[in-house]
C-alpha cells in the first residue's frame, strides 16, 4: 500500500511542509506500521480486502491509521521547529525550537486523532464479510463500547485519549454488570452482530441502552445506571419471544422465585 506525501499531509496536517523533510522522516515507518495493523487489526480477512479491488473506504481508513501511528512512533525523534505554517524538522537560525508545551499538546491531539482513526477502521472492517469472526475482531471489539468516538458522543468532543484510557477499566466493569443481568450468551450474540455488521432492528435499542449504561458507569452515576438498567430489563421482559436468547439465559436470573418454606416443599425446614 503506497501512501503519498499528499495523502500523508492531508491526514497529518501539522506535517505540511514545502519540502520533503517530515514525510521522508516518517515514510520508512509505513511498512512496519502497516504490518502491525495487519497483525493486530486487519487479520488475513482485512488484509485480503485492502489488497483486492474495491473497499476504498476501508483502504482510506487503513492509510489514516498507518499515517498517524507512524508519525507518533517517530515524533520524539524529530528535530521539531516552528515554521510559519506549523511544525517542521529543518532547524535554522530563523526558526525557533518547538516548546515542550506545544509538542505535548500536539502529541495529545495526534493520539486523539489516532483513536478516532482506529474507531473508523473498525467500523469499516465490520462491513467486510467474515472479518467479524476473526480473532482480531474479538480482540478489538470486546465490549459494546469499543470506539473512542462513543465517549466523545456521550461526553462531548473535549473528551480526550486520557479520558479514554481512564475509562477502559470502567467499561469492563460495566460490561460485566450487563452480563450479570442480560447473560453472557445474550451479550455475546449482540457483540457478534456488531462485529459482523449484522445489527438488527431489534438489536439497536438494546445496544443503545447498553452503551448509555456503560457511559453512566464511566461517569460514576450509579443511580442513573440503576434507572437505565431497569428500563432496559423492562423492554426485554416485555417481549421475550423477540429476545429469545435473553429469555432463556437472562430472564430466569432476574426473576428467580425465592424459596418458600412451606410444609409441602421438597426441602421443608422444621423449626
Amino acid at each position: 500500500m503506497e501512501i503519498t506525501k499528499a495523502e500523508f499531509e492531508k491526514i497529518v496536517s501539522v506535517a505540511i511542509s514545502s519540502h520533503e523533510e517530515v514525510y521522508e522522516k516518517v515514510e520508512p515507518q509505513f511498512s512496519s506500521t502497516l504490518d502491525d495493523c495487519k497483525a493486530g487489526v486487519l487479520g488475513d480477512v482485512g488484509t485480503s480486502a485492502i489488497e483486492g479491488e474495491g473497499h476504498e473506504s476501508l483502504k482510506n481508513a487503513v492509510k489514516k491509521w498507518v499515517c498517524l501511528q507512524a508519525f507518533l512512533s517517530v515524533f520524539r525523534q524529530l528535530d521539531l521547529v516552528l515554521t510559519p505554517t506549523g511544525f517542521g524538522v529543518v532547524s535554522t537560525n530563523q526558526m525557533a525550537p518547538a516548546s515542550k508545551q506545544r509538542v505535548d499538546a500536539l502529541i495529545g491531539h495526534l493520539r486523539d486523532g489516532f483513536l478516532i482513526a482506529h474507531g473508523q477502521l473498525l467500523t469499516e472492517l465490520c462491513k467486510v464479510n467474515d472479518w467479524g469472526t476473526t480473532d482480531q475482531a474479538r480482540e478489538n471489539i470486546d465490549t459494546l463500547f469499543f470506539d473512542f468516538r462513543m465517549l466523545q458522543k456521550m461526553q462531548g468532543p473535549a473528551a480526550s485519549h486520557l479520558e479514554w484510557q481512564a475509562a477502559r477499566r470502567l467499561i469492563d466493569e460495566a460490561d460485566e454488570a450487563l452480563r450479570l443481568k442480560l447473560s453472557n450468551q445474550y451479550m455475546d450474540v449482540l457483540l457478534d452482530h456488531v462485529r459482523c455488521g449484522k445489527v438488527t432492528v431489534d438489536d439497536s435499542p438494546v445496544i443503545f441502552l447498553c452503551r448509555h449504561i456503560i457511559n453512566l458507569w464511566i461517569a460514576g452515576d450509579q443511580e442513573a445506571v440503576k434507572l437505565k438498567m431497569r428500563r432496559l430489563l423492562n423492554m426485554l421482559d416485555a417481549d421475550l419471544e423477540k429476545y429469545s436468547v435473553y429469555a432463556e439465559h437472562g430472564y430466569p436470573v432476574n426473576h428467580h422465585e425465592t424459596f418458600q418454606n412451606t410444609q409441602d416443599a421438597p426441602a421443608y425446614i422444621f423449626g
